[in-house]
């Protein structure tokens, strides 16, 4: 069959992802053996890799020898387990995505100042886990959909400074935001809030051209966020059909039937490398031609 393929950029690893598997591959050659109490990224490729090669993962600190190494997620930890790790004398490697840390300076400043927050989340995600590390007893609150907002006690009187998971779709996050804005009036964004850049341009692309493909294929994990997230803003923009997939190797020759465009992308903790597999076999197996699409191929409006 001959399929066009449209491969968008772009795609693949953020800023902060690029940082914490350096900082991976770094603390891998100088202690060899080290500890982790989450993912450092949400791939199974890459942390199975990593643990092939001496990475431990653990239910908690407790479960850490005295004197260890332990890494802290890119998605950032709580303050308790920061705590924890300089009580048992571990040596920590913080590789907490900047743009998160800033974020989690940002909430702590604002329950220090006596503020409602409110983080627009996934209360099960290890960024808005970690976030809520930093409540204490504050009044802090988890919101994902107007039914959350809805259960929200009335604080209307007081101050609310609300803040965002960075990997969730950011049109979606427009729609809460108003809905606060019509519960709390005096409500305020954190002076570091919202879908971080990555996330929005990668979206961005996916939303130009889903309506003119096929079928669009996320490489990415299901436990990403971000990875989710490009399938839902390809469906909402209009893909007839949109999948997410590990590798090349959970691709099935029945998600190309009736084909006759398609686009790839990844999300934004997915390595290169399993994105040039695919292409690789999609050039090998079925007569696909390849084009690279960018934001800027078309007008923004």
């Amino acid at each position: 069959m001959s399929v066009t393929c449209y491969l968008l950029s772009p795609r693949g690893y953020c800023s902060g992802v690029t940082r914490a598997v350096s900082m991976a591959k770094q603390v891998m050659k100088l202690y060899g053996t080290f500890y982790v109490t989450e993912d450092v990224i949400h791939n199974k490729t890459f942390i199975k890799q990593l643990e092939q090669r001496g990475m431990i993962k653990v239910d908690s600190v407790d479960d850490i020898p005295d004197g260890s190494t332990l890494m802290f997620s890119t998605h950032g930890v709580s303050p308790k387990i920061v705590e924890k790790a300089e009580k048992k004398g571990l040596t920590t490697i913080d590789a907490t995505c900047p743009i998160v840390k800033s974020i989690q300076n940002d909430v702590k400043s604002a329950i220090e100042q006596g503020n409602n927050v409110i983080i627009i989340g996934h209360k099960s995600h290890a960024e808005i886990v970690a976030l809520m590390g930093y409540a204490d007893g504050a009044k802090f609150y988890v919101v994902y959909n107007e039914i959350d907002i809805d259960l929200l006690p009335d604080f209307s009187d007081d101050d609310v400074v609300y803040f965002t998971q960075t990997t969730l779709d950011y049109s979606a996050v427009e729609r809460i935001v108003d809905k606060l804005k019509e519960k709390f009036p005096r409500i305020k964004p954190g002076s570091n809030n919202n879908v971080c850049y990555a996330t929005r341009e990668r979206q961005e692309v996916v939303r130009k051209i889903a309506h003119s493909v096929d079928l669009l294929v996320v490489v990415g994990s299901s436990h990403s966020s971000n990875a989710k997230r490009l399938v839902e803003v390809a469906l909402d923009s209009g893909a007839k059909n949109a999948i997410l997939i590990d590798s090349k190797d959970v691709l099935k020759d029945e998600d190309l039937l009736n084909v006759k465009s398609m686009a790839v992308t990844s999300a934004a903790s997915t390595p290169e490398e399993l994105v040039q597999d695919l292409v690789c076999y999609l050039q090998e197996k079925f007569d696909i031609a390849m084009e690279e699409f960018k934001i800027q191929d078309v007008t923004t409006g």
